[in-house]
């Protein structure tokens, strides 16, 4: 089982590492891969000879120039951090930053006239710096488990991933599921990630057990018991609604038998509270009966 897994990076770090430190093949622009941080050299390919000029450009820009000497446009983004080799007109770049990415022109005049372009496309990538398998495990009304595996990486894009459950090639998405009973044996497993210019591994090992999650049954009892709860919390709230109503009522009413102390007290006003006591009686009454039905 190693030496698959052995065998599997090699092929794989080979690759990488052809892309990784290319500088010549067939077909035209000449692509380069590097890391955040490294450098590159740029190789002219100029067969030895003399050379009245020579031009280095950055996206269409002037970044150097040869004519007897050397002589770097001031203010570009490389300012500071390439250098122009006089011998063959090579051009590195040092501290390489994901801006960096792009195209490089070369162009110059020899003795016979105007030398052939070339192009060479620069790519920049952040290398993965770690990796991280999220575990997301739950047990079942049935005592089985479903498992979802995320793999997390600390850089994003271009990313290639590769999942092995007991060495074994099983998925090639950054996420994975699967079923495990608690009968069954541990499992192991490996999330691979890699871009053009590096690769890492995380491990994990899985098993289901009934006493390290939560059944869903359980989720169920937690929000019947918030149901239960509601309601009970609504009805002391008419409860007690009804409580202050009543005591308002009463209140009106004792205010309504009170003598009238004013010698020209209008007796249609007596009238009017001794109905509104009654029809207030007469409300709250069947409003506790409703309750009671209720509860």
């Amino acid at each position: 089982m190693s030496g698959g897994l052995f065998s599997c990076f090699s092929k794989q770090g080979i690759l990488l590492l052809l892309l990784y430190n290319l500088h010549y093949g067939v077909g035209v622009p000449l692509i380069i891969y590097k890391r955040v941080g490294d450098s590159v050299e740029l190789l002219a390919g100029l067969e030895r000879g003399h050379f009245k000029s020579l031009e280095w450009k950055y996206m269409g820009k002037d970044i150097a120039e040869f004519n007897s000497e050397v002589v770097y446009s001031p203010g570009s983004q490389f300012e500071g951090r390439i250098k122009m080799n006089t011998n063959n007109f090579s051009l590195t770049v040092r501290e390489l930053t994901l801006q960096d990415s792009g195209d490089f022109l070369l162009t110059g005049e020899g003795d016979k006239g105007q030398i052939g372009s070339k192009t060479i496309t620069l790519k920049v990538h952040e290398p993965i710096s770690t990796v991280a398998i999220q575990t997301d495990i739950k047990l079942l009304a049935n005592h089985s488990c479903t498992v979802r595996l995320v793999c997390n990486v600390s850089c994003y894009p271009n990313l290639t991933y590769t999942w092995e459950r007991d060495h074994e090639i099983y998925g090639d998405a950054q996420q994975i599921h699967f079923s495990l009973s608690p009968a069954e044996r541990d499992i192991s497993v490996n999330c691979n990630a890699s871009n053009l210019v590096s690769w890492k591994t995380a491990s994990a090992t899985i098993k289901c057990s009934n006493d390290s999650t939560t059944p869903e049954y359980l989720t169920g009892l937690a929000w019947y018991t918030i149901y239960i709860g509601v309601t009970v919390g609504g009805a002391v709230v008419l409860i007690l609604t009804v409580a202050v109503a009543v005591c308002y009522c009463r209140g009106r009413s004792n205010t309504a038998d009170l003598p009238d102390n004013t010698i020209y007290a209008d007796v249609m006003d007596n009238t009017i509270i001794r109905d509104v006591s009654m029809h207030c009686r007469y409300y709250v009454s069947e409003c506790v009966e409703a309750v009671c039905t209720v509860l």
